[in-house]
């Protein structure tokens, strides 16, 4: 092939799908940076699989440019993780790069090359080499050398991804993390997938593509917990969409904000949308700090959390959709995979169906946190996957639901019909004065006669956490049966919240 037209653009994202779907596993096991937890491969899979189901829309007559915005506009929509947010804004690069009229000759496909290493490498707030963004610029640089000595089109990738292949180790170990791992970075492996697809496309061959470059070993999980990073991270991890009121460059204002709430910071898009990651302790504050724009598709996960609990043994996936920020760090912590609604837009099914596909389980509890979020969690249908429904009328339900559900045992449905049952159990009272907050949580125990299994505590922020906090302490001195939980903080002016179940 002398050119890179639409309909190879075209090709190409489906073969970089294909070819993930076979390497995923292989980068999942030296997934060790940013975060130990095993799902580069996965994410980057996820990522270009939605990118490649907006190219196969684009118009047939489509030329490179339109069809590979539309490759980076499904990817972006759909990137998951760190490794996902950068290969999506590397493709937007390279399509920013590609013309619209007329097929891309060499040197143009070269200039992608070259603005997709740019664009991955500012998408990052704090950029590290022997990563992804190492390779990126290392194969760019071939690419356009061969370029200037005149190689087409279809022999323009090779010798650069042979050379990247070959110096991937030592690249690697230019980080302190990856070198101590002694395994390559697993986001340059997964570009490295995508190019090897491009290279396929532009030089079609018969046959398997061999992948038995990458490595065929990773780290034992048993030794994942030695290689943190020497400062650890934040605890959850963050994503969701923004779109401003009017097209405008966030980039740069929604980086800077995150990074004063967390690490792990990339953020990517243009004009009307862009996706925002953040490694952070406090998801609410991180939320609170993208509200440039309107906010959508808004997860919250611990970052070593839902998918390490299937890989554990247990099996039941928790996908919780909240309009509270501030309980999603709560529902997190238990390892289940949270949606948050934001005033400016609704949740949808769509946004629950990502969710549930993100906890890695073939059984999966959703639990809708109000009446709003119910009719949507209704229409969720997600291939392969048993799910049930929980309803939960407020925070305070939806917190005991979800411990129904996290400490159950059996099936899927049995334990939805526990955290159904608990909600329809529960005793609760509001409390304005902390004078009234003991007497109350003492008088709705006391009306259980002696059936109370557990106290929840919601309570706002400030000087009402900390009184809940004592009020836990007065609970457990005269109640000692009797498990107290707290949850917040919850925003509405609402200080506490009491539930006996």
């Amino acid at each position: 092939m002398e050119r890179l037209d639409g309909a190879a653009v075209r090709d190409w994202a489906r073969v970089a799908a294909e070819l993930l779907t076979q390497a995923a596993p292989r980068i999942d096991a030296v997934n060790v940076f940013p975060v130990p937890d095993s799902d580069t491969g996965t994410n980057v899979r996820l990522t270009v699989t939605g990118g490649a189901r907006r190219a196969a829309k684009a118009p047939g007559t489509a030329g490179p440019g339109l069809v590979a915005r539309a490759f980076a506009s499904g990817a972006l929509t759909a990137a998951r993780g760190s490794s996902g947010v950068i290969v999506s804004q590397w493709l937007a690069g390279f399509a920013a790069a590609l013309p619209d009229d007329e097929p891309a000759d060499p040197s143009a496909i070269a200039a992608g090359l070259e603005a997709a290493a740019a664009a991955a490498r500012g998408a990052v707030a704090r950029p590290q080499e022997g990563t992804v963004l190492t390779v990126a610029r290392l194969v760019a640089e071939q690419a356009r050398h061969a370029a200037r000595t005149g190689a087409p089109a279809s022999d323009l990738l090779g010798a650069a991804l042979e050379q990247a292949r070959h110096e991937l180790a030592r690249i690697s170990a230019e980080h302190p993390v990856l070198r101590e791992a002694h395994v390559v970075d697993a986001g340059a492996c997964a570009l490295l997938v995508v190019l090897e697809a491009l290279d396929r496309t532009l030089a079609p061959r018969t046959g398997a593509t061999p992948l038995d470059w990458l490595p065929d070993r990773g780290v034992a999980p048993d030794e994942l917990a030695a290689w943190r990073v020497a400062e650890p991270g934040g605890a959850y991890e963050v994503m969701l969409l923004v779109s401003p009121a009017e097209p405008a460059d966030l980039g740069p204002a929604l980086r800077e904000r995150l990074a004063a709430v967390g690490d792990s910071v990339a953020v990517v898009g243009a004009d009307d949308l862009w996706h925002v990651h953040v490694h952070t302790d406090d998801p609410a504050a991180a939320i609170e700090a993208a509200h440039l724009g309107d906010r959508t598709q808004v997860v919250v996960r611990l970052v070593e959390g839902a998918a390490q609990q299937v890989a554990a043994g247990d099996d039941l996936g928790l996908v919780i959709a909240t309009a509270e920020p501030g309980a999603a760090r709560f529902f997190a912590t238990g390892g289940a995979v949270v949606v948050v609604r934001c005033p400016e837009e609704p949740v949808t099914a769509e946004h629950l169906a990502r969710a549930v596909a993100d906890s890695a389980a073939a059984r999966v509890v959703l639990l809708a946190g109000d009446d709003e979020l119910a009719g949507p969690a209704r229409a969720v249908a997600v291939e392969g996957v048993q799910l049930e429904l929980v309803g939960a009328p407020d925070v305070l339900a939806t917190a005991v639901a979800a411990l129904a559900v996290l400490g159950g045992r059996g099936a899927a449905g049995t334990r939805a019909d526990e955290a159904q049952a608990a909600v329809a159990r529960l005793r609760t009272a509001d409390v304005d004065v902390w004078g009234d907050l003991a007497p109350t949580a003492g008088a709705l125990v006391e009306e259980a006669a002696g059936a109370a299994q557990a106290v929840t505590v919601q309570h706002g922020p400030g000087e009402a956490y900390d009184d809940a906090v004592a009020l836990r302490g007065w609970l457990e001195s005269a109640y000692p049966d009797v498990d107290v939980v707290l949850v917040g903080p919850v925003a509405g002016g609402l200080r506490w919240r009491i539930g006996v179940d």
